[in-house]
């Protein structure tokens, strides 16, 4: 996977964009990446989804075939790592 660095750093209405309560170009890239991620998860046939536990307290999350068909239930480490890129089950992507 190819992600280019986003250029928003050096002018003024950045910097204000920023102070309005804007999320940081850090955020923006993290978003683009974990966008890129989803695509290519579907591409293959999988999708993560996300609902509340029993508890209400915790967020489950469940990989899943593009039919909703739950293939496997995800530790919330894993999944900030697959929005990361990091591959599915070994090399599934």
């Amino acid at each position: 996977m190819h992600i280019d660095a986003p250029s928003f750093f050096a002018n003024d209405e950045t910097r204000y964009a920023e102070s309005a309560g804007a999320p940081s170009a850090e955020a923006l890239f993290a978003l683009r990446v974990a966008g890129e991620v989803a695509r290519q998860l579907y591409e293959s046939g999988l999708e993560l989804q996300f609902a509340l536990a029993p508890s209400a307290a915790r967020v489950e999350v469940l990989l899943c075939d593009v039919e909703g068909v739950a293939l496997s239930r995800l530790t919330p480490a894993s999944v900030l790592e697959i929005a990361a890129g990091a591959p599915v089950f070994g090399d599934v992507r």
